[in-house]
């Protein structure tokens, strides 16, 4: 074999971006490729994300894969509340705690864990054959065999259907001169707030007393102007908490298709939101891209051939999001009591467990049952209507 030749795909593992899906798989692979359980060569292509530098929170609920995640998280929370104008719920799991990560925490360690086992390479893998940061930024497409690069595992922007529903978002860490919060309650949704534009929400993470972040957060088609989102947020903590003095320590803000990705190149291996991880009725990722990596990294290092990437996400929840994502395109203004009613409906632990891709028939069954079945009904047709994907 001459220098020139491509390698085998067994001698080469190569992922594109290193966002937090190729950044959580080269922490997945380490340990094999320190080990000799996986024998190849591994490498990462892409400039580092902004998010190991200009920090964000990733939520999750606890789970058994997650146990890393969980020893790095900033704080955890075992009550969280929804809150609507008409209704509130409380709701408790010590087995499935609520976790509030740092982004630039779990990245940096990702980086360690995987130092030494892994060449980190800051270009696209060949000419023409861009790979972006992981979040959204990488240019180019190309087929992994031609370009001699072994397995690819792509973690670059998917194709995003047009008039998906949008998770967006802006949120500021704050603190106050007072104690004002219940640090041991987290706010998952409270919806006192403006609806005016779409389906809109205020999400509530208590460090502290007097330390929160703070976000405004819609579900609709359409982002908002920076200057909403912060009305909104000093409107609340006005109207909720009666504060008008804090100090902003810092920003947050993003956007999340709701809706079912398509890859951005069919002809290699999508990992992270490109491979599906993004929970469609929710936008939570981190934790299925976990469980997606993991999966990955153990299949090559019991010495088995990747043809296809898991998709963390069971068909019955996939159809449940379909229609879950169809009622609330069609009546936003249900959307607070939907919330509401599923809260009431479950317990913490079926809660925490459904959220997290692990619900049982008991749980579907409670959901269902505690559903506007008029409203449900009619949108199963339509939910399962194809969308055309948007190009930039």
């Amino acid at each position: 074999m001459t220098e020139n030749q491509p390698k085998p795909e067994n001698e080469v593992i190569s992922i594109w971006g290193a966002g937090c899906a190729g950044l959580s798989l080269a922490r997945a692979l380490a340990p094999h490729l320190a080990s000799g359980r996986i024998s190849a060569k591994a490498a990462i292509y892409g400039a580092l994300t902004p998010a190991i530098e200009h920090s964000h929170i990733w939520g999750f609920w606890q789970t058994a894969w997650l146990a890393e995640a969980v020893q790095l998280s900033r704080k955890s929370w075992q009550y969280w509340q929804i809150i609507t104008p008409f209704g509130r719920v409380t709701q408790k799991s010590e087995r499935f705690a609520y976790h509030g990560l740092e982004s630039a925490v779990w990245l940096k360690d990702c980086l360690k864990q995987a130092e030494g086992q892994l060449a980190f390479k800051q270009g696209a893998p060949e000419p023409g054959a861009g790979a972006g940061d992981g979040d959204g930024d990488g240019d180019g497409d190309g087929d992994g065999q031609r370009l001699g690069l072994g397995l690819v595992l792509d973690s670059r922007t998917p194709d995003v259907p047009e008039n998906s529903l949008l998770q967006h978002f802006k949120g500021w860490e704050i603190k106050t001169d007072k104690a004002v919060f219940d640090a041991n309650i987290l706010t998952l949704m409270d919806f006192r707030c403006d609806q005016s534009r779409g389906i809109h929400f205020i999400y509530l993470l208590p460090f502290s007393e007097n330390t929160a972040l703070v976000e405004s957060t819609f579900f609709s088609e359409q982002t908002e102007d920076s200057t909403f989102y912060e009305q909104a947020i000093q409107t609340y903590l006005k109207d909720i908490y009666q504060i008008e003095d804090f100090q902003i320590l810092r920003e947050e803000a993003g956007c999340i298709p709701m809706n079912f990705l398509s890859p951005r190149d069919p002809s290699l291996l999508a990992i992270g939101a490109n491979g599906g991880c993004v929970r469609a009725s929710s936008g939570y990722a981190f934790a299925f891209i976990q469980k997606q990596v993991q999966q990955i990294a153990r299949h090559l290092a019991e010495g088995q051939k990747i043809t296809q990437v898991p998709v963390p996400h069971r068909a019955v929840d996939r159809w449940l999001d379909r229609v879950f994502l169809a009622v609330l395109k069609a009546h936003p203004e249900a959307a607070p009591d939907i919330f509401l009613r599923m809260a009431k409906a479950l317990s913490g632990d079926e809660l925490a467990k459904f959220m997290s891709g692990l619900a049982d028939l008991s749980i579907y069954a409670k959901l269902i049952l505690a559903m506007p079945k008029q409203i449900f009904i009619a949108q199963i047709i339509p939910a399962f209507k194809r969308s055309k994907i948007k190009r930039d």
